[in-house]
């Protein structure tokens, strides 16, 4: 049987490589989008469909993360996947079951809900967006505002 002599040098590769695997700063990556025409399109049908759809657009290296969702009444908006408390931490949110969920705190919303208050707390923070063509336009400029809550 060979057994390996654990040294120094075995330790720190060891403790460096659960620092960096464990402490990664950056965001998740989702779908990457890419600009077109100065902003983003998304075809109405490939989100039209009650689920929530995640999307990475990348600036200079950074991730922006946002999402689609449907509401109640059917109608779609689009939110960076931040909030003003949480977003420090880089988790964003997840869908389980009919709610959106803040991979930070646990806090639910309810997907039917037309409207979050996003003016403060833990709730996902409003992208401007808009439908024209069978396509919901994203301007890169309102996009890229968003990317403090990702740096």
């Amino acid at each position: 049987m060979n057994i390996i002599p654990f040294t120094r040098l075995t330790l720190a590769v060891c403790l460096l490589t659960l620092f960096l695997s464990g402490c990664s700063s950056l965001p998740a990556e989702y779908t990457i989008v890419r600009e077109k025409d100065s902003g983003i399109q998304i075809p109405v049908k490939e989100v039209n469909d009650g689920m929530v759809h995640f999307f990475t657009y990348k600036k200079s290296g950074k991730r922006i993360n946002f999402f689609v969702r449907t509401d109640g009444n059917g109608e779609l908006s689009t939110y960076f996947d931040a909030c003003l408390t949480c977003h420090k931490h880089k988790k964003g949110y997840r869908k389980e079951g009919t709610d959106l969920i803040c991979n930070e705190c646990s806090m639910h919303f309810r997907l039917a809900d037309q409207k979050w208050d996003n003016t403060a707390g833990c709730s996902p923070i409003l992208l401007k967006s808009s439908i024209s063509g069978g396509q919901i336009i994203i301007d890169k400029e309102h996009l890229e505002k968003g990317i403090r809550l990702f740096s």
